[in-house]
């Protein structure tokens, strides 16, 4: 507005002029007054229109802030809930395991009891034939009801071994593992007529929770298992091999194998190969407990049933 003002000085003092000369003169200094006053318009209205643009930021950070904040606390909630529901599977999946465990106790200790009743039959059948028992019959007697009675305190021993919460990680032998997996569940296995074959000569070890780990090896034997059942396969088996230079485990049955439509989603939760389609908690839980441990479970369909690896990374 300053230069307005001069050139409006200018244009008023060469108005009294007449001469050609300073009317081209006013006219340029006219023209020069306009062309700045447009140039100070736009400069205004772009000074105007930064102000609103970093007002339009600001705003727009602040919704940014608010939603990234309401973000991160629904991604933790989220977490939290995922870890509940990982946790409450967990332990449905323990008791099941319960059940299971208790089944095959109550298997174990069939033959032991039914040994020890006949001892004393025995026993007390002597003593009605003859009252003078010998130190010798007696010592067999006892030596002979307390192998049984040891059989049944070691089948209890595993058992709470199996259930013991470990909260430190350590090493262990997969070997080892596989073995008192098997022990667990020997009964239910014979009861079912399942053949397992073990190619476990070598070996190679895991650091974490071998209780846990154990669960893989048993929730694979049982989803075999029902597969048998399901398909009425008569013959059944179950390979399980060990291949230590590539620290990988494979468990091989010939139940028929999974479903084309959802082996490439047997890990995700409530999937089942089972008919009624009400199981796939076993497998999704294994699948967490083998990444748990630094690994990946991944399953293949083979000419008679199924193959399941579990293969540590490196």
């Amino acid at each position: 507005m300053i230069y307005n003002k001069k050139f409006q000085e200018l244009i008023n003092k060469l108005s009294t002029d007449e001469s050609k000369e300073y009317e081209s003169i006013k006219k340029d200094i006219q023209t020069l007054a306009q062309l700045h006053d447009k140039k100070e318009q736009r400069l205004n209205k772009i000074i105007k229109l930064s102000d609103q643009q970093q007002m339009a930021i600001l705003e727009l950070n602040e919704e940014l802030d608010s939603y990234k904040e309401n973000l991160e606390k629904k991604v933790e909630d989220e977490i939290r809930k995922q870890k509940e529901q990982e946790k409450i599977l967990y332990e449905q999946s323990r008791l099941a395991s319960i059940a299971t465990m208790i089944d095959a106790v109550a298997h174990q200790w069939v033959q032991p009891l039914y040994l020890l009743t006949i001892q004393i039959e025995l026993l007390n059948l002597e003593a009605e034939k003859n009252s003078g028992l010998s130190k010798e019959r007696v010592a067999k007697f006892k030596e002979e009801s307390q192998a049984q009675i040891e059989h049944m305190k070691q089948t209890l021993i595993n058992f709470r071994e199996f259930f013991k919460p470990i909260s430190d990680q350590v090493i262990f032998s997969i070997k080892n593992n596989i073995h008192e997996a098997i022990e667990l569940i020997e009964p239910d296995i014979k009861h079912h007529n399942i053949n397992i074959v073990l190619n476990i000569e070598n070996d190679f070890e895991i650091n974490g929770n071998p209780n846990e780990f154990k669960h893989i090896i048993i929730n694979l034997i049982n989803n075999a298992k029902e597969q048998f059942l399901n398909n009425n396969i008569v013959n059944r088996q179950i390979q399980i091999n060990i291949i230590s230079d590539e620290k990988k485990l494979e468990i091989i049955d010939n139940a028929g194998g999974i479903d084309e439509n959802i082996i490439d989603k047997i890990f995700d939760l409530y999937i089942s190969s089972k008919d009624d389609q009400s199981g796939g908690m076993g497998l999704y839980l294994s699948q967490q407990i083998a990444k748990k441990h630094n690994g990946i479970l991944s399953v293949t369909n083979t000419k008679d049933g199924a193959k399941f690896t579990f293969q540590l990374k490196d």
